[in-house]
């Protein structure tokens, strides 16, 4: 977008230095209305020409974040599928060692309990 500005500004310069350069070289000034409209016919025409392109380029522009937004998309979805699966494998060995551990502290228990009825 900065190049298509600095171009628009380059073209408006240029066109300034040629409405100086086809001036008729007599000795009378131009007159301020001249100057006047030629100054407004070149803002109209860098004002279509911004319109013009100026609208492609955002257009292009908006094509291509929507383009990065879907990647971007498509990879959370990736990482929030991964992440769950290692949560979920998580759990599930977390439950498991704790039932394994329940079973053992009861069986110890249970040992413990007849070894002490026993003198």
């Amino acid at each position: 977008m900065k190049k298509f500005i600095r171009a628009l500004c380059l073209l408006a310069i240029l066109c300034v230095a040629y409405f100086a350069l086809t001036q008729p070289q007599s000795s009378e000034k131009p007159a301020i209305e001249d100057i006047e409209s030629e100054a407004d016919d070149l803002v109209d025409q860098v004002k279509d020409m911004y319109e013009e392109y100026g609208s492609a380029a955002v257009a292009q522009a908006d094509e291509k974040l929507g383009d990065v937004v879907d990647q971007a998309d498509e990879k959370l979805g990736e990482v929030v599928a991964q992440a769950d699966d290692a949560i979920e494998s998580a759990v599930e060995s977390a439950v498991e060692g704790a039932k394994e551990g329940f079973f053992q502290s009861l069986k110890e228990s249970i040992n413990n309990f007849f070894r002490d009825l026993t003198p």
